[in-house]
């Protein structure tokens, strides 16, 4: 089995069944999705699974896997490797255009590598957007400026240029 195939069952509800045998039978229990959460946080931000972090991270274009990375994000657990996670939405080629909000909130994160990844996975966003969504997302990122360091201005002024770039792709 190579490592795609391995990957896959991470993602795989089928792979995840517990098996409990008591007095009254078996009970079949499925992985919840926290326990999912809890596996792409290791597959992705344990320096343990380098060699298969790219793996992870083609598996979850495939299989579709956006939201579960999303969910993993704003998991506490995450919080010490949020950046990574952020970087994996870009690393993984997912369009993550529909969540824009989302990134928007992680950009303006007081963490300045959290802040980072969501500007870069942003930029990397293929749309369509709304004007609307797009002018609240300008309206954010300006009434935040005012009260930041002079270099995360630097990256938050380069965000709204790009967010101004999609509202003249409509």
């Amino acid at each position: 089995m190579d490592a795609s195939e391995t990957l896959k069952k991470y993602f795989n509800s089928k792979e995840y069944a517990t098996t409990i045998i008591g007095g009254s039978g078996e009970i079949n229990s499925p992985v919840t999705s926290e326990d999912k959460i809890t596996t792409l946080i290791s597959l992705l931000a344990n320096p343990s699974n380098k060699e298969i972090r790219e793996e992870a991270l083609l598996t979850l274009k495939k299989e579709k896997g956006g939201e579960t990375l999303l969910l993993a994000i704003a998991s506490p657990k995450a919080k010490d490797v949020r950046n990574i996670l952020v970087a994996a939405c870009w690393e993984s080629e997912i369009n993550f255009s529909k969540y824009l909000p989302f990134f928007i909130l992680l950009a303006l994160d007081e963490d300045y590598l959290v802040s980072l990844e969501a500007i870069t996975t942003i930029e990397n966003m293929e749309g369509p957007f709304t004007g609307t969504t797009i002018n609240e997302a300008i309206k954010k990122v300006q009434a935040v400026k005012k009260d930041i360091t002079s270099e995360r201005q630097v990256l938050l002024n380069d965000l709204v240029v790009t967010l101004e770039g999609f509202l003249k792709e409509e």
